[in-house]
Formats: C-alpha cells, structure tokens, sequence
C-alpha cells in the first residue's frame, strides 16, 4: 500500500519528464499541477465534531485549460489520492484506515498581482471511491472551495500553494491545503494551431463614466493597466486599444508600444469615443470592456468591468461640469428662444442695451412658461459644504422644460441653453450651497458706468461686464431677480466665497453634449403675456437707467447754459422712448433759440412715423445750421419718407459734398433707381436711425 501512495504521488512528476525539451514557445493555455495533499477533517457530514478519521495525506494531479475568451478563467480536471488512519475509541487503538481516490472537475479564476504573482480562487466538484482497510467500499460526491497563490518561477514552471474548504456527502468536512508545481505545456509555434500567448495583463483599473462626460474621455485617460512580455522575443508596435462594444462604434486606440522586451511591463492609459446610445441610459449599469492589444498581425485581449452612470449622473468635483449639460442647440430651446426673440422684438428700445433686453425676454419667457423652482435638500448643491465625491443628477434642458421643474443647477443650465441660442455668453456663478448665472452684457465697464449702470450690481471680468440672474425666483421679475443675484455675488465675493465659470471656457474641458432629437415639440408660452411682462420690465430698466443718466446732467438750472442743458435733457428722455418729456424740453431749449433742439424736434417726429412735421423741423433748423452734413442726413431720410424724392437727392447730394465719409458711413439707406438716379428709402427699409444734437 505504502509503495502504491508514494508511487501516485511521484506519477505526476514523472509524467512531466517526456516534455522536458527545447520549444519555440510556451502556450499558457495548458497547464498540468501536481502536489502533494494534506487534509483535516474537522466536523462530520452532521457539522457535528469529528471522531472518526485522522487526517491524511495523499497526492493530486490536475489539468488546467484556459479559456481564451472568458479573460482570467480556467477549467480543470484532476484526480487525487489520500489515505487516513482511523482515530481511536475511547483511547481504545482502531485498527485500520480509509483510502479514497477522487475525480473533480472546477473553474478557476486568476487575477495578476505583479508580473509573476498570480491570486487564484477556485471552485471544484467530483466523486470520490472510499474503501476501508476491512475491505468495504462506498462512492459519494465531494467539492471544495478555496483561493491560493501561483508564483512563476520561468516560462516553463510555476510553485503554487491553495487551501481549501472540503467537503465530502455523508462523511466529513474540513480544511485541505497543496503545495505543488505547474508546468506549462510547450507548443511549437510552427505547429500550434492557435497563436501563442506572449502578453499579459496586470493592474486593470477603469473609473466610474459619465455619459455626461463622453466627450471628455476622448482625450482624457479613464484608467489604465499593465501590460507585460511573457514571451521570449521583443515584441514590437503594439497597438493598445479600449473598447465597450454596446456603447463604442469602433475601439479606442490608446497607446502606442514600439518595443516590448521580454519581461519587460509598461503601464498604459485608456481612452474611450462613445456613440450617441450612451446618452440612452437612464440607470447605472454594469458593462464589459475589453482592452485589445494588436501585435505582429495578431490581438490579445483582455476583459474588465465598468460602471457606467446614468446619462443624468455627475459629482461637483469641478463646478464646470454644469456645462456639459447646457445645450443651446437642442430643438426645443432653440424653438422657445427665438418664439421669444420675435415675440418682442417691435418692441425693443433701441437705448437700452440689447443684450440686457434679451435677458429681460428669456427670464419673462420662461417664467411665462411656467417653471417652477423645486428644491432638493439631499443633493450636494442644497448644502454648503459640497461632497464632491456625491453622485448628484443634472437634467439637461429639455427634460427641466418637458417637467416644467427644476432646482437650482437644473434652472441654472437651462437658463445657459437659452441665452446660448440667443448668441450671448453665459457663466455659471456658485456661491455656497448654490448655483446661478450670469449673462455677457457685450460692453466694457467704462461703457457701462457712462450709461449710468451702478457697477455694484454688476460682474467686471477683464473689463467685460456680466449681469447676474437668481433662477429660481419663478415669480419676480427680471429687475428683482437681477438685484437678488447681485446681493449673493457681493456677499459671498467679500468673503472669497463666490466663483465665476464661464460657460465657454468650461466647454474647452467639458463639452456640451445633448440628448439624440426624438421628433417631439415643445409647447410655446402666450405672446401676450411674454410682452406684457417683457414691456413692463423694460420699462423698469430704461427708468432706471435714464434717472441715472439724467442725475449726472445735474439740475436744470435757469442761467445762460439753459437752452443747451434742455436740449442735452430732452436728448436722453427721446433716446428711452420717453416722448412727451423729451418734447417739453426740446421745445424750451428751441424757444431759448437752440437749432439743435429744432433738429430733436424732427428726430422725435420721424421716430414717431410723422415725416411731413420732421421735415418741417429739420428745414428751419438748417437755415440756422446750414454747412451741416449731419443734418443733410435727416433732412434725406426725412424728404424721402415723406414723397420728396427731388429734396431727398438734393440733400444726399450736400451730404456727399460737405461730409463724404459720412455719406459712405450710411450708403446703406440709398440705393439706386430705375432711372438712374438716387433716392433715399430710410423709412422703408425699417432703419429707424436718427442723428441727435
């Protein structure tokens, strides 16, 4: 019996000695393991303490095939001998032992530590034949569980150790433990039928994807992992590439290797080019990926899995994220921002600044809309100590506009998206606990600050000038929301609190990305309640800032400057579209015997569709002014909206004479007629361009 037990477990070893030869390659695909087995029956089948079996010792020899397209996976079937003496009977001496020889079939999973270090966790199950010294035998089903170590010591050779949890049906259960050697078939390359191994693949780490963020992981490493020469010759030109095939279109070329020494591990860095279906996923999810390496007209791959995030999901590790989700392209706000950009447009002032009258229509069209302000005290932005590494979610614009509700980065992006479609800057304002915006006004501060805008209420970056806008403030009006918003940005700023993105240059690390067209409209807010509201805020506006304007004239005082600071009070009041106070000046500076108030007065008849009366005012202010090119001008457009075709030419004609850059400068308002000759349609052609004095 004894020569029999040595004999099994030497068979192994001997069995490998007929391989022992020169290859061109070794194949890690097979691999044969032989050790010796030591086993320690602790409880019997009843989980109760075990009185019966020593432990034994015995031998194994396995198989391993692995398995090409599951990654680090490997079957086996082996077989193993132990024998056990029997424990004695109330210190009574049992004669006699158990014998069992057992067949198992198993997966193994491999995962590289290092280059040589490998951790297994295996999975066995089988029969074993048991007989006992007295000659009675019995079969039962076996299985064991465990996790081990495999060292490879050369191409050829591995020392590896497992443990084991056993258990055997009906008999006992315990702890096993092998420590045996590997040795890995050689294969000829000439004369095997599948390319050898020559690469493995160490360290795989891929982090959390946005679909949010797929433009960024274009250009910006989303993991990395290392990639070894197991073979014996140089591999050249290695082309790693990274690909999720549900969400990819193509693989993802990575890096570049172009030489690989045997032994030799480079770590490498993963990219990856998402299609539009990745902004289809609305749950986060679990997905395969595969890192492909392609070498000497051959692949190798490898395997892993990767949490990709719904396409809502991001974390305010950088603020500038927001802008991934502004999407001023999108079909419903580019239908509602120009619904709103035609809806008042007749009745814009040309003084007021155009940009700050297109924030007044988006704020009055949205609230027109009918959005509401939803708070969510459990996200990060509802707090004042932001966690960054909090998974929040963020609804592009279309969704806050199809659920007509949002917080404050919702309301915020959406905001962004509409003053994006309507051609002005934005930027995302965040003070603690929140988030907000603000839009370019498209002047300098020393521009603003001559139109009396109070600068405090205002944002000056490298001289260009933002207004801010609170968002979720549904029912005020564009002026109370604009003061709210400049109260939070100076509260905060003074104590460094608060911070300016904006949208653009966040786009530079974030691009915008937009949900896929689904074929659905939005539904338009009433016109007539965007331009009643549109109309009284801008009247809120140009108040305030025609008061400003009109207290740095200082006051009107009764002296010999009368006449001309009249005439310059009458000029601002015109300008906001104030006409009544504008006449009443313009008339007692021309009274006081100003020509300029004269010409002013035409100004106002001609904005007013009065050219007859305009023409009448510009004529007796010429016989006062009569070498003037600016007034040749008004008198033009004046004779010409009026059917004074011969006057009009006349006065282009001075025009040309007195002032020919002038003439050029409004080329546009003349245009040449079927007979030759020039005529001025000013009026037609829907410039209401006047020239004050």
């Amino acid at each position: 019996m004894k020569s029999w037990k040595f004999t099994f477990i030497l068979l192994p070893v001997l069995s490998f000695s007929p391989l022992l030869q020169a290859a061109d390659s070794y194949d890690s695909n097979w691999s044969l393991f032989s050790a010796p087995v030591y086993y320690y029956p602790s409880v019997t089948s009843d989980f109760e303490s075990n009185e019966i079996l020593n432990s034994s010792w015995g031998g194994t020899l396995s198989a391993e095939r692995r398995i090409q397209t599951a990654g680090p996976f490997s079957l086996r079937l082996g077989g193993a001998y132990t024998a056990a003496p029997l424990q004695p009977v109330e210190d009574v001496k049992v004669k006699g032992s158990l014998m069992e020889v057992s067949a198992q079939a198993g997966l193994v999973y491999g995962y590289g530590l290092t280059s040589r270090l490998t951790f297994l966790g295996f999975l066995d199950a089988g029969m074993t034949y048991g007989r006992l010294s007295t000659g009675k035998t019995t079969t039962y089903g076996s299985g064991q569980s465990g996790i081990g170590l495999d060292f490879r010591i050369s191409d050829a050779w591995s020392a590896r150790l497992e443990t084991a949890a056993v258990y055997k049906s009906g008999l006992t259960a315990g702890l096993g433990a092998v420590f045996g050697i590997s040795y890995h078939i050689p294969v000829s390359e000439k004369s095997s039928p599948l390319p050898p191994r020559m690469l493995d693949f160490y360290s795989i780490e891929v982090n959390d994807l946005f679909p949010s963020l797929r433009s960024q992981y274009e250009d910006s490493r989303i993991g990395s992992a290392t990639i070894t020469n197991t073979g014996k010759k140089n591999l050249e030109n290695l082309r790693v590439s990274f690909i999720i095939r549900q969400y990819m279109d193509a693989p993802r070329e990575s890096y570049t290797i172009n030489n690989l020494s045997p032994g030799e591990s480079v770590q490498v860095p993963l990219y990856a080019l998402f299609n539009d279906s990745v902004l289809g996923i609305t749950e986060s999810t679990k997905v395969s990926g595969e890192i492909l390496v392609d070498y000497n007209g051959m692949e190798e791959s490898r395997g892993t899995s990767v949490l990709v995030y719904d396409r809502n999901a991001l974390t305010w590790s950088d603020d500038r994220k927001a802008a991934a989700f502004v999407s001023s392209k999108d079909p419903w706000v580019m239908d509602l921002t120009g619904n709103i950009m035609a809806t008042v447009m007749a009745e814009r002032n040309p003084e007021l600044t155009k940009n700050l009258q297109t924030a007044i229509a988006i704020h009055e069209g949205l609230k027109a809309y009918g959005i509401s302000y939803m708070l969510s005290p459990n996200r990060p932005f509802a707090k004042e100590i932001v966690d960054t590494a909090t998974v929040d979610t963020l609804k592009y614009p279309r969704q806050t506009l199809g659920f007509r509700a949002g917080d404050c980065a919702d309301l915020s992006v959406l905001y962004a998206s509409c003053f994006e479609a309507a051609g002005i800057e934005t930027a995302f304002i965040t003070v603690p606990g929140h988030i907000f915006i603000a839009a370019d006004l498209g002047m300098s501060a020393s521009r603003a600050a001559a139109r009396g805008m109070n600068l405090n209420d205002l944002i000056v970056r490298d001289d260009k000038v933002w207004v801010p806008i609170e968002t979720t403030m549904r029912s005020a009006g564009f002026t109370e929301v604009w003061k709210k918003a400049a109260e939070q940005w100076r509260n905060a700023s003074g104590d460094n609190k608060a911070a300016l993105y904006p949208v653009h240059e966040a786009w530079n690390l974030y691009a915008p990305v937009g949900l896929p067209a689904d074929g659905s409209a939005i539904k338009l807010p009433r016109p007539d309640e965007i331009l009643r509201n549109f109309t009284a805020e801008k009247t809120i506006a140009s108040n305030n800032e025609l008061n400003a304007r009109l207290d740095r004239l200082g006051p009107l005082d009764k002296g010999p400057s009368y006449a001309k600071a009249a005439n310059n009070r009458g000029i601002l009041y015109a300008k906001y579209g104030f006409y009544p106070d504008a006449v009443k000046y313009l008339k007692e500076a021309a009274n006081a015997g100003n020509a300029s108030a004269l010409v002013n007065l035409g100004n106002i008849s001609l904005l007013q569709s009065d050219a007859e009366t305009a023409y009448g005012y510009y004529r007796e202010a010429a016989e006062q002014l009569p070498r003037n090119a600016r007034l040749q001008f008004n008198l033009a457009k004046a004779a010409a909206a009026s059917g004074n075709q011969n006057e009009a030419d006349a006065a282009l004609e001075e025009l040309r004479r007195l002032d020919p850059e002038l003439a050029e400068q409004y080329a546009h308002v003349a245009v040449v007629s079927g007979s030759g000759s020039s005529m001025t349609r000013a009026a037609e052609a829907e410039d209401t361009r006047v020239l004050w004095f």
